[in-house]
């Protein structure tokens, strides 16, 4: 998505473009859906996005959990424990280190993850591979309330 589109989602939202609206944009990986509906509950809050990014960098309203939810269900076990170990871990992982510490099978583990880069839960560089800080939130917070 363009910057200006994605600028366009949070004025229809009634919030102010500034300068941390980029930093904002960023956290939410310019998904249309997830900026639409943080910047609607910051404004229904009357919040500012730099009000917001100066006490919490991610935040994650509840309609957003459940936005998340319905896909996460889709995943088989194999990809759920992938996407967990990859949440507890704050830098990317090489692929020779996640068939080190997965407990699974490399044959699973390579077609999990391919599952995953697909679906848009696990980015990719070269062989790295990590999620998304609003995405491993997400799977820290399921986590916990498991």
């Amino acid at each position: 998505m363009s910057t200006a589109s994605a600028h366009q989602i949070i004025a229809e939202q009634g919030l102010e473009s500034d300068e941390n609206c980029l930093g904002f944009i960023d956290h939410y990986q310019g998904n249309p859906l997830w900026l639409k509906t943080v910047a609607n509950f910051l404004a229904e809050l009357g919040l500012t996005v730099t009000e917001m990014l100066q006490s919490q960098p991610f935040l994650l309203p509840q309609y957003l959990q459940d936005i998340l939810e319905q896909p996460l269900a889709w995943l088989s076990e194999r990809e759920k424990q992938l996407l967990s170990l990859l949440a507890k871990e704050d830098e990317p992982l090489a692929l020779a280190k996640l068939l080190e510490i997965a407990r699974m099978p490399s044959s699973d583990l390579l077609d999990s993850l391919q599952s995953l880069y697909r679906r848009c839960w696990v980015e990719k560089n070269e062989h790295i591979y990590m999620m998304s800080p609003l995405l491993r939130q997400y799977i820290g917070l399921i986590n916990r309330l498991s």
